[in-house]
């Protein structure tokens, strides 16, 4: 199973990538999700955690803020996806931008903390999500759930390949880590996913372990625990770019992300017309 996590809105994810069949999509710091499609014909279902957010309240106090800023800051704009509110202010000037974005945070502080939320701060971008949010959610529930339809243990998770360039990477590696320590422990003590909405935001999965063939639900039980073998022989975490990372091995680049994953398939790319430098072979991996 094949997961893309995009911190981009859900729209845009879809429309990018979501024709391709087999691939499953998390849009919104993996806030909202859609599992892989049979075919590129089918329509895609979205699901999405409940943070306990109530994000229309939050919209009420944050949007007539941030317009405010907004108007006083040339080359500033608001972008909304589906459980954040983000203020960019990347093409202002640097020093002007940075103040504004600075007095915008002081002032929303005080206004918002009746609401489960945290700032993120980027560059470039203030970005307002829930506290508990972050792109190892969506890491996590997918190797729950691939493990429980496949029996539990190990058995149910023979490999695993975490990628990610971005300081937000960082938790899918330290989930990819937390999900192994897991398998050893009593199923009691396993903090369980957050419950999950449908299209028409119901529940629809409320133990954390949602797993989907074709268009059927099937809520499985807790994944069973059993000694495991090293972790570095099936799991690897992979930063791109090196740097001070939780990840255990890097790769230089993106092309070499793209070559990585050529090899991987056994797809024969012998062909110029490749989107990247495909000179040499494949892509060096480094611990």
């Amino acid at each position: 199973m094949v997961y893309v996590v995009s911190g981009d809105a859900q729209e845009n994810v879809e429309s990018a990538i979501g024709h391709i069949p087999g691939l499953g999509l998390a849009a919104s710091n993996g806030v909202c999700f859609s599992p892989p499609t049979k075919d590129s014909q089918m329509k895609r279902e979205w699901h999405a955690f409940d943070l306990g957010v109530d994000w229309d309240e939050v919209k009420k106090v944050v949007l007539p803020v941030m317009s405010k800023y907004t108007a006083r800051t040339n080359g500033s704009f608001i972008k909304l996806t589906h459980s954040s509110i983000g203020w960019s202010y990347y093409s202002c000037d640097p020093e002007w931008g940075a103040l504004q974005a600075s007095h915008l945070v002081l002032e929303l502080e005080k206004d918002l903390r009746a609401f489960d939320v945290r700032f993120v701060t980027l560059k470039g971008v203030i970005e307002l999500v829930p506290r508990r949010l972050n792109k190892g959610l969506i890491v996590k529930k997918v190797l729950r759930d691939v493990a429980a339809r496949n029996g539990g243990g190990r058995s149910g998770v023979d490999f695993i390949l975490c990628m990610g360039d971005d300081i937000s990477d960082e938790k899918m590696f330290t989930s990819v880590f937390s999900f192994i320590a897991e398998m050893e422990e009593d199923s009691k003590n396993v903090i369980p996913s957050p419950p999950v909405l449908g299209d028409d935001a119901h529940v629809i999965s409320t133990l954390g372990y949602l797993a989907h063939d074709g268009d059927a639900h099937m809520e499985e039980a807790t994944p069973t625990t059993q000694k495991e073998e090293d972790a570095s022989t099936f799991a690897f975490t992979v930063a791109v770019g090196k740097k001070a990372s939780h990840a255990s091995q890097y790769v230089n680049d993106a092309t070499d992300v793209a070559n990585l994953l050529v090899s991987m398939s056994n797809v024969d790319m012998s062909n110029d017309d490749m989107c990247w430098n495909n000179q040499g072979t494949g892509a060096e991996v480094f611990a």
